[in-house]
């Protein structure tokens, strides 16, 4: 399976998610009337690594299930950096998560290694089209 359908609840941010992009997000969402893409999170913590933003505009429809992609965090093929270059560790991301201590947002940038390039963790995710009725 490509992805599961979960509770939001069960899942955890560890960064605040940019307002002015759930807003626009909440527009398409309302407007298109389905998820394109899965958020991405750790499968171990449930904590979210892409999608933050996603979730938020899916809360605000009063949606109470998300469709998630489960990784292993801990694989090597999954790196974090910063958007603003600098170093973050996985161990940094996990604990704010846990924690509930979220960072800024737009702190961490999730890379997957495939084929020997690196490529945005969004990009394990095909554009599913999922109907808001099936997460409500």
């Amino acid at each position: 399976m490509r992805f599961h359908i979960v509770c939001i609840s069960e899942l955890k941010g560890h960064e605040f998610p940019e307002q002015s992009r759930v807003d626009e997000l909440e527009r398409d969402l309302r407007k298109r009337g389905t998820l394109l893409k899965p958020i991405v999170a750790d499968r171990g913590t449930k904590v979210i690594l892409d999608g933050h933003c996603r979730c938020d505009a899916l809360r605000r429809l009063g949606c109470s299930k998300v469709a998630v992609r489960f990784v292993d965090y801990s694989s090597g093929e999954i790196e974090v950096r910063r958007w603003s270059g600098g170093e973050i560790t996985k161990e940094e991301v996990l604990e704010a998560g846990m924690r509930g201590i979220l960072m800024k947002p737009k702190t961490s940038k999730h890379m997957i290694i495939r084929d020997g390039r690196r490529l945005h963790i969004s990009r394990i995710c095909r554009n599913e089209h999922i109907p808001l009725a099936k997460l409500s």
